[in-house]
């Protein structure tokens, strides 16, 4: 981004998700259970886009106020005691 400094705006929302990854899966899995998504006949595009349009205002708006998403905090929480094991 550094070499490209006027694409960093554009690619912001994508950045966003980067930054969490684990949590955009998370939302999706849960996304698909609960709109049952699964039983319907094949794959509808307006379903996936509208799932990519969610997650990526979802990170963009967590990011501007938090650095990393909610679950990656945790993982390094839980996997932080790992740090003090010999």
């Amino acid at each position: 981004m550094d070499a490209f400094p006027r694409l960093r705006r554009l690619a912001g929302p994508v950045v966003a998700v980067g930054s969490m990854s684990l949590t955009a899966y998370v939302l999706h899995i849960v996304g698909i259970q609960l709109l049952g998504v699964e039983q319907l006949p094949g794959s509808p595009l307006h379903v996936l886009l509208g799932f990519i349009a969610a997650v990526m205002v979802c990170a963009t708006v967590w990011s501007r106020y938090v650095s990393r998403g909610p679950l990656e905090w945790l993982m390094t929480k839980a996997t932080g005691i790992a740090r003090h094991v010999r």
